[in-house]
């Protein structure tokens, strides 16, 4: 039974991993979805691949040419202090969840008209890999000390907010999960004996999160095993 539904599954594996080749948000409302899931019997623990924290630039210039202009220069320079750097800047496609990769073309369809009068602004991800000893400090010290050095052309303000986590590629966890999974299905069944029969069942779904620390995150499928007498 647990190869049958092993292979049953098979396809839409493959169908999940056509999708799994990006870098993800994987807390926020990202995770809201998973929260009310039980963590089953099996699971993975691991720090995120990256943090990424909010970064509003905004100007508020009087002429727009020039306030455009001066965003343009501060974005152009954030580029160019993030290359090779311990903090890089992105774009996060809010609609799905994935981290793009900075490009100024795609940021000028991102500026936009603030709340305040003649003000114009732009939110980027500011984006630094997480380390096997890093804590929320170490994160935060790289951050501050980017924007701190930051070029600020003419009335240019930069602004911080909410930081969030990242996996890159998470549906490269599903194989392992599934194998620790088929796994402890077949000690289950050793352990009642020929006269009991186990089954798995939502080995279909792709693989879930929730935070659990600072930096970590608990990775699994959201499976259920049952065993009954044959």
């Amino acid at each position: 039974m647990l190869n049958r539904a092993l292979l049953a599954t098979a396809a839409l594996w493959l169908a999940a991993g056509a999708a799994s080749a990006q870098e993800i948000v994987v807390t926020g409302a990202r995770a809201a979805r998973y929260e009310s899931y039980q963590i089953p019997n099996v699971y993975m623990t691991r720090r995120a691949d990256f943090a990424i924290v909010s970064l509003v630039v905004r100007s508020d210039t009087r002429d727009l040419s020039q306030r455009l202009d001066e965003i343009r220069t501060a974005l152009r320079g954030l580029e160019s202090r993030a290359r090779n750097g311990a903090v890089t800047v992105a774009i996060v496609d809010e609609d799905v969840g994935i981290v793009r990769d900075f490009s100024m073309a795609g940021a000028e369809e991102l500026i936009q008209a603030d709340r305040r009068p003649d003000t114009s602004t732009i939110t980027i991800r500011l984006r630094t890999p997480v380390g096997e000893n890093d804590d929320l400090d170490d994160i935060s010290a790289r951050i501050v000390s980017f924007v701190a050095s930051a070029p600020k052309p003419g009335r240019v303000e930069m602004e911080t907010g909410q930081m969030e986590l990242t996996l890159v590629r998470p549906q490269q966890y599903r194989d392992p999960l599934l194998a620790e999974i088929t796994a402890d299905g077949r000690r289950v069944a050793d352990m009642l004996g020929a006269g009991y029969g186990i089954e798995l069942r939502g080995l279909e779904r792709q693989i879930a999160w929730q935070r659990s620390g600072e930096l970590e995150l608990t990775l699994f499928v959201p499976y259920e095993l049952s065993a009954a007498p044959q």
